[in-house]
């Protein structure tokens, strides 16, 4: 399968571009270099021209573009709503046009408030309103509009805390707290980048229409519930 990854040079598509290169002919769009066994474009998630070009021969688009915050109110707002929703919008046109039937969007937990402090599955309806859990449900909206506009299949993965096998269970972004606490005092479990490229796997794979999964490390079945991605993309985390 010949895979686009859209914001391949990032944090998180290095988690599971090894895995991902290792089955598939995969080619990464962004502006920063990337190494490994893929193709390299360089060009940005919200410049139609450059979407249009990486689609040609495409089968599958993955976006994982992300914008980290700088501090700046106004800049970092304008920055996410760019990189968070309108690359989205982009991706799914340019793929639309292309005639690319599958998108894989990777999304967060984050689109829900306090979400160590309760149960959440797939049915609960988002409703963040920090401006990265914000643009990140926007973005689910843009998807969900593509598969009933252009016909789509969009499979939406909404990760928490993924992070390096090697920190397993802590959390490794930089500058990030390494450990996430439940509300009763239970440590969160990060999400081990071979338990994320599991997930990227089997997401490629599913097609049918708007679909969104809870893809999490943590083992608290009563905090974040991950029924639906063992039943229908039989997946769940291995590491625990």
């Amino acid at each position: 399968m010949r895979v686009l990854v859209i914001g391949g040079s990032g944090y998180v598509a290095g988690l599971f571009l090894p895995a991902l290169t290792a089955r598939h002919e995969v080619t990464v769009l962004d502006p920063r270099p990337s190494t490994g066994a893929h193709t390299h474009l360089t060009g940005s998630s919200t410049d139609p021209a450059a979407l249009t070009a990486a689609m040609d021969g495409i089968d599958v688009v993955l976006h994982t573009a992300l914008t980290n915050p700088t501090g700046d109110q106004l800049s970092d707002a304008a920055r996410a709503f760019d990189t968070n929703v309108t690359s989205v919008h982009l991706a799914l046109a340019a793929a639309h046009r292309a005639g690319v039937r599958h998108v894989v969007h990777l999304s967060s937990l984050s689109v829900y408030r306090d979400l160590t402090t309760r149960r959440l599955d797939e049915s609960v309806p988002p409703d963040a309103t920090d401006l990265y859990g914000l643009t990140k449900r926007l973005a689910e909206q843009v998807c969900h509009a593509a598969t009933v506009q252009w016909d789509l299949s969009v499979t939406v993965l909404r990760l928490a805390w993924p992070t390096t096998n090697q920190a397993w269970p802590a959390w490794a972004l930089p500058g990030r707290p390494p450990r996430t606490h439940a509300a009763d005092g239970a440590k969160v479990h990060g999400l081990a980048a071979d338990d994320l490229a599991r997930a990227v796997l089997a997401a490629l794979d599913h097609r049918d229409g708007f679909d969104v999964f809870h893809i999490a490390g943590t083992d608290q079945e009563g905090l974040w519930s991950q029924t639906k991605a063992r039943d229908v993309l039989g997946w769940e985390p291995r590491r625990r």
